[in-house]
């Protein structure tokens, strides 16, 4: 995650979650991060933008409405 977005995340209230993050947990259910248990590049990669484990980007992300 990038420092700017960090930044920007604490100031609305998301310290837990940034804090979480640092510290190698999801940002979200504060699992432990393992890359090895993300689906494909794409999902690292939005690992790096929001935080999310893959169990929590799938969920966010569903499109089984």
């Amino acid at each position: 995650m990038k420092e700017g977005t960090k930044q920007i995340l604490r100031k609305v209230g998301f310290t837990e979650a940034v804090d979480n993050v640092e510290k190698g947990l999801c940002g979200l259910c504060s699992k432990e991060i393992r890359l090895s248990e993300f689906r494909n590049k794409l999902s690292i990669r939005e690992f790096g933008i929001s935080g999310l484990c893959q169990d929590c980007q799938d969920e966010v992300f569903a499109t089984d409405y």
